[in-house]
Order: C-alpha cells, then structure tokens, then sequence
C-alpha cells in the first residue's frame, strides 16, 4: 500500500508539474503575440482621441520610401513582396519640449509611447495605411525621433505583400509592368498634407530579384478617398520592371525556331508518312510549351503575343499532318505528279511566308501598335 500511494502521489506530482509548464507556455505565448501585434502597429493606430480643431494650418509631412528587397514576384498572383524603409518627417510646435528639463535635445520612443506623447499634447500622431497592401505587414524595427523645437521623424523598416493591380500581359515576355507602394494618410487633407523625402526614396542597390530588371522609381503625391471617406493625401512609389529577355530567347524563342526549321524540313522528305509523324511529334510539342507558359501566367481573357505565335505554330503544325495525308492520298490514288507540284510550291511559298506574315502582324499589333 506504501508503495501505491508514493507512486500515485508522484503521478499527482508529474501531472501538476506539466499542467503548470503548459499555463507558463500558454502566457509566453499570449505575451509575445501580444507585443507582435502591438510592434506591427507602427503609426497606424494613431490619436483620433486629441482635439484637433484648433489647428488653422495642414500638418506638413514628408514621406520617404525606400525599397530594399523585393522577396518574389507572383505575376499569377498579380502581387510582389518586398523589404521597405518608410520614412516620415514633421514639425509641430506641440511636440516641443524643455531640453534643458529633459538633459537632452531629443526624445527617442516606440510608436505607441508617442502616439500617448501626442495625445497628451493635442497632437497628431500622422497615421497612415499601405494603400495596395495585401498581407500582414510585419515591423522589423520602428522609431520615433522628437526634437526639443518640435522637428520629429518616423522611421520604420517592414516586410509585406504588395498588390500590383496594373499588370498586363499583353507584350509578354516583351511586356513592362508598373509596380507601386502607395501610402495613404489616415487623416483628412485639411488635417494633414503630404510632400515627398526625395533623399530617402528610390530602389535600393541589390534587390535580390533575379526574374526582372526594375527601374525608373518616381515618387508621386495625389488624392484619394481615405478611410474617412473623405479626401486624402497619398505619395506612391512607382516603378518599372521589364523581364530579362536572354532566358526567354534561350529557353523558349530558339526551341521554337528549331522546330518550325524541323517542321520545314518534313517537306523534303519523300516519305509521307515520315513526314505525318514528324509533324505529329512537332504538334505535341507545341501544346507542351503552351502548358508551360500558361502556368506561368494567371488566366487571361486576352492573347498575349506569345499565345499568338504558339497558336498559330500549333495551327500550322496541324495543317502539315493534313497537307501531308492530302498528298499520300494523290500518290496512291495515281496522281503523283500533281502531290510533287503541291509539295514543292508548299515548300517554296506558302510555309516560310506565312510564318514571316505571322511573326510580322504579330509584332505590329502586340508589340508596335499595342
């Protein structure tokens, strides 16, 4: 009996002991999942409660952004991900304070710390939201720097997804897509207008994006309908990104050219039925490299300039395997001379010119007039 109760009692023991390591665990986890969503907040969250109406003047911020990683490009998706510095600069007389009582002339603090700061000060905490954004946007670091006079920054470095809503695939793969991070204000224009931190905007200089070339970053300010469904200012940035040909060529363009070469060396072949076989493998290649480039793609409700030469190849590569049964059925129905005089004009005239018409009103209605 001595011996079941002690082994009960350590039992009891055991079961107390990972009842508790659970509850500790479940606290850590509440905790950090708490100051995650408090970190993320950034400006975002900030100072609807402080009276505002004394102001006579817009306040003047002026935003910065700067991209230094872009993570992926989901063109299926119709988004990017990226690692952005988002900068903000302003100055408001309420935020001063006495550096002589303080012991020195700047304040450094957590967003949530100053939004309480400028609350108490009837202050504007300036706000804002990721326009474009499509996922979380998690805060690596961010900052609040106040100047004895009243000068104050926001600095923030963040990871997230962006929305590019502006692809078009209709060039593809010669296409140039506009991508953008738009940052919109919180509050109305009246309460706050926005202005451009040239020096801290732009691409950073490796992006570790491999697929594209991205370029030609302008920063632009505008209008739009805020949260409050009243007019507010936005600043964008807005960029290129163009695709790195060479792969394309290597990868799609020259396999291509070698099976039209393939397709019109059938016809010298006086084997038909070589030929029907031939131009059969042809025609289940082309439909391969159709799969592939439309996995690549999201579903379209347009051709792309690509779409149209592989289907006009998987067209054409059709109408040899017909031409060619056409022709075995004139030699052995006794009209061989007639099948040679088809062949050869075929051979001479209508495939490398039709495919030189294709190519060319291809080019001039994607890539010239479009």
């Amino acid at each position: 009996m001595t011996g079941a109760s002690g082994v009960s009692g350590c039992w009891i023991k055991i079961t107390m002991f990972k009842i508790l390591s659970a509850v500790r665990f479940l606290v850590l986890w509440v905790v950090c999942l708490w100051a995650v969503q408090v970190s993320a907040q950034g400006l975002a969250s900030g100072g609807y409660g402080a009276n505002f109406q004394t102001r006579e003047t817009p306040l003047d911020v002026a935003i910065g952004i700067q991209i230094d990683q872009i993570s992926f490009v989901d063109q299926k998706s119709e988004n990017y991900g990226a690692v952005a510095t988002i900068r903000a600069r302003w100055s408001d007389p309420l935020l001063a304070f006495d550096k002589e009582e303080y012991g020195r002339e700047y304040r450094v603090m957590k967003p949530p710390a100053f939004i309480e700061y400028a609350a108490e000060r009837a202050a504007i905490a300036p706000g804002f939201v990721i326009q474009n954004q499509q996922s979380n946007r998690w805060i690596h670091q961010s900052v609040v720097v106040i100047h004895a006079n009243g000068d104050a920054s926001y600095s923030e470095k963040s990871s997230l997804t962006l929305q590019a809503p502006d692809f078009n695939f209709t060039k593809y793969p010669f296409d140039r897509q506009q991508f953008k991070f738009e940052i919109v204000s919180l509050y109305p224009s009246d309460l706050v207008r926005y202005s451009v931190l040239s020096e801290f905007s732009g691409m950073g200089d490796k992006l570790g994006e491999e697929e594209w070339i991205l370029e030609n970053a302008q920063m632009q300010t505008s209008r739009v309908t805020g949260l409050t469904g009243l007019e507010s200012d936005m600043v964008a940035l807005d960029f290129q990104g163009r695709r790195h040909i060479m792969y394309y060529t290597i990868r799609i363009m020259l396999p291509m050219l070698v099976l039209v070469v393939v397709s019109w060396a059938t016809f010298f072949l006086d084997e038909y039925r070589k030929r029907i076989e031939i131009a059969g493998a042809n025609l289940l290649m082309f439909i391969a490299f159709n799969w592939v480039i439309s996995d690549d793609l999201p579903k379209l409700g347009y051709l792309t300039f690509l779409d149209f030469i592989l289907q006009w190849m998987f067209v054409v590569s059709g109408a040899i395997v017909v031409f060619s049964v056409v022709l075995s059925r004139l030699k052995w129905s006794g009209r061989e001379v007639m099948a040679r005089k088809l062949d050869n004009y075929a051979v001479k005239w209508v495939y490398p010119l039709g495919y030189a018409g294709v190519v060319a009103f291809a080019v001039s209605k994607y890539l010239v007039i479009g």
